[in-house]
């Protein structure tokens, strides 16, 4: 007798058909299936009509238990998602874009409506494919763009995400407005299809050629950590008239926060039961702490940033001291972790001021540089009131951070860099604060195509910190110099796109950074705070040298003080730039430890850490 099963139990039965060593299928033919599982087990397939109406209420509903605040952008998602089943758009399963400020829950609630949708085979995998479309900076990657999007057009899954657009080449931007507004992408070369990856054809007529890249069985999804006027900037209007789900995500309300802390805790202390085998008791002063820090920019990121890190301490406190078996998360001046016989802090100690003290006593200890050092402490000030003003719910003045540093070598230029990349991460302007120090070597590529993803790998690096680029100049060799005006444009793009995440410091010669500054007509106005190392006097080199020999625990003696101050003053008259300024003071000192090592081995009572003035080679 012939039983009867619905297509919900067909993924099932194909793994059965699997582990019974029958046949496997690539492509899922459904029909073939049918008639070998008829065959094989009496089994006959009857499909069932489906309420989709049904289907998406209880899909709301569920949504609404899992994603918090959001209960609106909730009914258009699923309002969204069943639209093919009322009216079908001829081009895709259907196109959407949903927007809203990061941390509100857009990845969330569409990785959950999935896997909802997946159960009732509205979607045919919970599998979300996503394509960050900053990868894409540059013409010469079109093929990869292409191949990527033909892998997710080809996938499993049925929805397809595309973010971060800024970032991304216009001619990639256009291709997706192609398959939206025209419902498929026609391709400029002949390709075809080998093991499930587009590739370029290398002769004339092909069978099976693929000519289009089109993606009728598939949600299109345009993810906008922004307002929609970014998304109609970058696709114009034809694209936003094919678009007739726009999903706005809101900020959450504190009431929101909270509940959602609730919850991100409780999960916390599942997850330490289950891999850590502790038992983790969260006082409600923890809960305080994390709606305390709650940034109201980055929403619900910034709470999770700091439960991640909560839970890699809470693993090295188990790893430490063995499994106590029982813990508590508490607040005691800072939060920390406390078992029977140990205790261990979760973060760090939340004190701005000590932490910006410290690099102030730094910047105190250079010699020199007071006009930088002005500056510094100017934007210091800026940076300190514009965050007590967001703290009170005021607007906030933005101001460009990027910066030319202008003079000779060995004037501090680097070593101020980093302290600028460490400040700025102190007080939260930057997520990582890191110092990436690069060169033209490091920017401009060998071949055509190579250098926009050469120059924008390097931008990648130093996003949440400070790109540094040493001789800048060298980046500009004439309008006859494509390489280099192509790096240039890159970056000055890479700025504007990334401009909340990225500080650029451009350093090298006054004149030669001048000439620098017309390579590009949107460069100067990119860089308003030009700062102007001053060449060392000679009372600066001998407090530089004197400052060198004594991290390395020497003493110059003072008798040596005279001779090396007339032996800077003659090398700064006239040859600053070459003599190297600070680096003058730094090879002086080094060459008289070496000299001293030779003069301590015909006189071991002389003490061991004076540098005498017999040592110093004061030569030309």
């Amino acid at each position: 007798m012939m039983t009867k099963k619905s297509k919900i139990t067909l993924e099932k039965e194909r793994l059965m058909a699997e582990v019974l060593g029958k046949k496997r299928y690539g492509d899922f033919d459904i029909k073939t299936f049918e008639e070998e599982i008829k065959k094989d087990y009496g089994v006959i397939y009857e499909e069932k009509p489906k309420d989709e109406k049904q289907i998406f209420d209880n899909a709301l509903e569920q949504l609404k238990s899992k994603i918090i605040g959001q209960d609106q952008a909730l009914k258009k998602l699923c309002m969204a998602f069943r639209r093919p089943y009322v009216l079908e758009n001829p081009h895709c399963k259907n196109a959407m874009i949903i927007y809203g400020q990061m941390g509100v829950g857009k990845h969330a609630a569409l990785s959950e409506l999935a896997k909802i949708l997946s159960k009732d085979d509205i979607v045919n995998s919970y599998d979300v494919y996503s394509m960050d479309m900053s990868l894409y900076s540059s013409p010469s990657q079109e093929l990869l763009f292409l191949q990527d999007l033909f892998t997710a057009i080809n996938s499993r899954g049925s929805i397809i995400c595309f973010e971060n657009f800024k970032g991304c080449h216009r001619n990639f931007l256009q291709m997706l407005n192609d398959l939206v507004v025209d419902g498929e992408i026609i391709l400029n070369k002949r390709y075809i299809s080998q093991k499930g990856q587009l590739i370029e054809s290398q002769s004339g007529l092909v069978k099976d050629a693929i000519r289009t890249i089109k993606a009728r069985d598939k949600y299109l999804i345009f993810i906008s950590d922004h307002d929609i006027q970014e998304i109609e900037e970058l696709f114009g209007k034809s694209f936003l008239d094919k678009i007739q789900d726009e999903i706005a995500f809101e900020q959450l309300s504190k009431e929101d926060i909270s509940i959602l802390i609730s919850k991100k805790l409780e999960q916390l202390q599942i997850k330490a039961n289950d891999k850590l085998k502790l038992t983790l008791k969260v006082d409600e002063s923890i809960h305080a702490w994390l709606l305390d820090h709650f940034d109201v920019q980055k929403q619900m990121e910034s709470i999770m940033a700091y439960l991640e890190h909560f839970y890699l301490v809470i693993s090295q406190f188990v790893l430490e001291n063995g499994n106590d078996e029982q813990a508590i998360l508490i607040v005691e001046g800072m939060p920390i972790i406390k078992g029977k016989n140990a205790i261990k802090a979760l973060s760090e100690q939340d004190d701005m001021q000590t932490r910006l003290a410290a690099i102030d006593h730094e910047l105190d200890e250079i010699v020199g540089l007071t006009k930088v050092k002005d500056h510094i402490r100017t934007l210091q000030s800026h940076m300190l009131i514009q965050q007590k003003r967001k703290a009170q719910g005021l607007k906030t003045t933005e101001i460009s951070k990027h910066m030319i540093f202008m003079g000779n070598p060995g004037t501090g230029k680097t070593t101020i860099a980093r302290l600028i990349s460490r400040y700025m991460r102190a007080i939260g302007a930057l997520d990582q604060g890191q110092l990436v120090e690069v060169t033209r070597a490091d920017l401009v590529g060998k071949y055509v195509g190579h250098t926009a993803p050469l120059t924008m790998q390097i931008v990648k690096s130093a996003l949440g910190g400070v790109l540094f680029i040493d001789e800048a100049y060298s980046l500009y060799r004439g309008q006859d110099d494509s390489y280099g005006l192509e790096c240039i444009d890159t970056l000055v793009k890479a700025m504007e796109d990334h401009r909340d995440e990225l500080i650029v410091i451009l350093a090298g010669y006054d004149r030669e950074m001048e000439e620098f500054l017309t390579a590009n007509s949107g460069l100067r106005s990119r860089f308003p705070n030009i700062i102007h190392f001053e060449d060392y006097t000679a009372e600066e080199l001998l407090q530089i040298a004197i400052s060198i020999a004594k991290k390395q625990e020497y003493q110059i003696d003072e008798g040596a003080y005279a001779s090396l101050l007339a032996y800077f003053a003659a090398k700064q008259k006239d040859k600053s730039a070459p003599s190297g300024n600070g680096r003058l003071a730094r090879n002086l000192v080094e060459k008289a430890i070496l000299q001293q090592a030779k003069r301590l081995l015909n006189d071991s009572n002389s003490r061991i850490e004076l540098l005498k003035k017999e040592d110093f080679v004061l030569e030309g």
